[in-house]
């Protein structure tokens, strides 16, 4: 496969298509392959992502790494294709860069592409989206578990949860025997249990932490600002309410209110019926 036609594959906005193309005929990628080969092992994300940057600098928008990231990405296609993963699969995970990409232009008004340091997840293939969550495999302390993380564009209703739970414990046990009975755990915002203090009671965000137990929190994190703000920066009286969950928290956080960062383990077949 080509750039162009993964570009084209996962919808790749054709504005940053022909950014791309242009890239790819100015950088040497034979050259710096030894390079962009570390980002395909965990070992050696940071020392590749590192050098990658010095090597393509300067690269204010970011769409000379992302044009080396999507060359990986196609490599990373013929090994779904040995492994029998299927195409909706790798376009589903893949969309990751098409996602983002919009989130750039939409919050920004120009394209740009600041995820080099997450793709790389999608790129040595320890991250894998499955229906509506995305599941990441990881090992701490010997012990193998499988992180969840909630797309912006998740579709959070039950049945929806359920579908990705089951397909996801199908693929493990496929494809990764060894993770397919690993503890499935989410650190998010959206685990915090001060949102019962704004969100109505038939909140899916409140049904969807149902699922877990809660193993940790740390109460004076802001990352929730991120995800619902766009920026941890902007100071209270100026948070926008464009969304209805914008227009709830921003007289919570006013009062001082707080959004805790939490991680929760999943519990047994936690979104199918009993």
């Amino acid at each position: 496969m080509d750039l162009l036609e993964l570009c084209r594959m996962l919808e790749i906005q054709n504005e940053v298509q022909e950014k791309l193309i242009e890239f790819e005929k100015e950088i040497d990628l034979n050259a710096i392959k030894q390079v962009t080969e570390q980002m395909k092992h965990k070992e050696s994300w940071e020392s590749g992502l590192r050098d990658l940057k010095n090597i393509l600098a300067p690269d204010e928008d970011g769409l000379k790494i992302l044009t080396c990231q999507l060359q990986c990405v196609c490599d990373v296609y013929d090994e779904y294709i040995k492994l029998g993963i299927s195409k909706k699969i790798f376009i589903d995970t893949m969309k990751f860069f098409t996602r983002f990409l919009q989130d750039y232009k939409d919050r920004n008004g120009s394209y740009g592409y600041i995820w080099s340091w997450w793709a790389v997840r999608q790129i040595s293939m320890v991250e894998y989206r499955i229906g509506v969550l995305e599941y990441e495999m990881r090992v701490e302390n010997d012990k193998n578990l499988i992180d969840i993380h909630i797309p912006a564009d998740a579709d959070m209703e039950r049945s929806s949860l359920r579908e990705s739970y089951l397909q996801a414990k199908e693929f493990f046990e496929k494809y990764y025997p060894e993770f397919s009975r690993a503890d499935m755990v989410c650190s998010s915002w959206l685990l915090a249990p001060s949102l019962k203090n704004v969100l109505p009671e038939n909140s899916r965000i409140l049904k969807f932490q149902n699922a877990f137990e809660i193993q940790d929190m740390d109460e004076d994190s802001l990352g929730f600002m991120d995800w619902v703000y766009g920026s941890r920066d902007i100071p209270i009286e100026e948070l926008p309410e464009n969304t209805s969950l914008q227009r709830r928290l921003k007289p919570y956080l006013r009062n001082n209110g707080k959004i805790e960062w939490t991680t929760g383990k999943l519990v047994s077949n936690p979104f199918c019926e009993s």
